[in-house]
């Protein structure tokens, strides 16, 4: 498990005089002990899931390009909760990982993040395309939603990679969606040649898609997704 814990005091206007205390980060599953905080009163849970994995691209021939669709950001849900004695006294805290880039077909899709039934899905990955004639395209990997929470937001899906096989034969790979808590993604993917996909941006940011050109370009692993994150706000 890494946390990191940021103290602070200070008195939430309009939230029925609950004093904020402190935050809890989870970038990896763990546990949350109550016991720990027995001035806590509530917690504002915040958690996004894994990105998945960008599309990866198998070596080509001298007549064959390939690419990769980027893949999709995890889903972010947010919850307020004020019954504590409801949560368990070690209460279970899952992050997400990111997608994993292989290099010969679709992304794999990232984790679900979770605390007390608060989750955010993991994105999916992008898939691999192949052409020896005209111009195809790459799908995408979806955005994973929020379930469980006051509201959510589901992650960006990436963007479709294409390959286009006339005089240019170029083969973009897609690019890697953003979610609630990542930076926006990279503006352009790979172009030409072979090349492996770029990783997610934290937190649950899609990886980008991989390219393999023609002229005999060797295999390419689409970019990992980047893990998600559990945050918990403490309030006493």
């Amino acid at each position: 498990m890494s946390t990191l814990r940021v103290g602070a005091s200070a008195t939430a206007g309009g939230v029925d005089s609950y004093r904020y205390v402190q935050t809890v980060y989870f970038t990896s599953s763990g546990s949350f002990t109550k016991a720990t905080y027995p001035w806590l009163r509530a917690v504002r849970v915040k958690v996004v899931g894994g990105g998945g994995a960008g599309g990866g691209t198998p070596a080509t021939t001298s007549g064959t390009i390939r690419s990769g669709g980027g893949g999709g950001a995890g889903g972010y849900a947010e919850k307020w909760v004020t019954d504590i004695a409801g949560l368990s006294a070690s209460e279970t805290v899952t992050v997400g990982a990111g997608g994993t880039g292989v290099s010969d077909g679709t992304g794999t899709t990232g984790g679900s993040s979770s605390f007390d039934g608060v989750t955010g899905a993991g994105g999916t990955g992008g898939l691999s395309t192949l052409t020896s004639s005209g111009r195809y395209y790459a799908n995408a990997g979806d955005g994973g939603s929020g379930s469980g929470g006051d509201f959510h937001i589901q992650g960006s899906g990436g963007t479709v990679g294409n390959v286009n096989f006339d005089s240019t034969q170029q083969a973009m790979s897609g690019i890697g969606g953003a979610s609630y808590l990542s930076t926006s993604p990279r503006q352009g993917g790979n172009i030409g040649g072979a090349g492996p996909g770029a990783s997610g941006r934290a937190y649950g940011g899609g990886g980008e898609g991989a390219s393999s050109g023609a002229n005999n370009n060797s295999a390419a692993a689409g970019g990992a997704g980047a893990a998600g994150i559990v945050i918990l706000e403490l309030w006493a």
